[in-house]
């Protein structure tokens, strides 16, 4: 009997942590810097051209102003996304997100992941600051969390004028 009760408080305080440790993360942006590994290749997703597999990984961390962190970063965790889009990324143009996947492991062990919904990189005129930056693009990407939920990702994307940023460098943050 005694064993039972211990199995039981056991396994409710497992389930309280997981509770608690998903509502803290949660509630907790997650800064991040990596770089653009693989452009991509050309594809035709519902009958138009598109990019496929275009590859952004990395490491947690931003600067304390909010740029782009060197690896190791602060080392709480590694990430990748791997994204489809249609479009051709060019100064002042976009391109839209239309597929893709996710992952995101942190140091601890937690490994959260899904898929690429829908989002946009929107570069301004060459030349031109956006918020990240003169020359950079604002990133936003919606996300499905295997289990049911959904998340944000928003950023930066330094990668234009083409062969001028080798590797493309990206930073922002998991809207967790």
């Amino acid at each position: 009997m005694l064993f039972l009760l211990n199995v039981r408080n056991l396994a409710l305080a497992s389930a309280l942590l997981i509770v608690l440790v998903g509502t803290a993360l949660a509630s907790t942006p997650v800064p991040v810097s990596g770089y653009e590994i693989f452009l991509g290749y050309n594809c035709t997703i519902k009958g138009e051209a598109a990019t496929c597999g275009a590859t952004f990984s990395g490491w947690t961390g931003e600067t304390s102003s909010g740029g782009w962190l060197a690896f190791p970063g602060t080392g709480q965790g590694t990430w990748s996304i791997r994204a489809n889009y249609t479009g051709q990324p060019k100064f002042g143009g976009s391109v839209t997100l239309v597929g893709g996947s996710w992952r995101f492991l942190f140091i601890g062990g937690t490994f959260l992941h899904g898929k690429v919904l829908s989002g946009t990189v929107t570069w301004p005129p060459e030349g031109t600051p956006s918020v990240c930056g003169v020359d950079v693009a604002i990133a936003e990407a919606n996300l499905s969390v295997a289990g049911g939920s959904s998340t944000t990702v928003t950023g930066c994307l330094h990668d234009l004028p083409k062969g001028s940023v080798i590797p493309p460098k990206i930073w922002g943050t998991f809207n967790f």
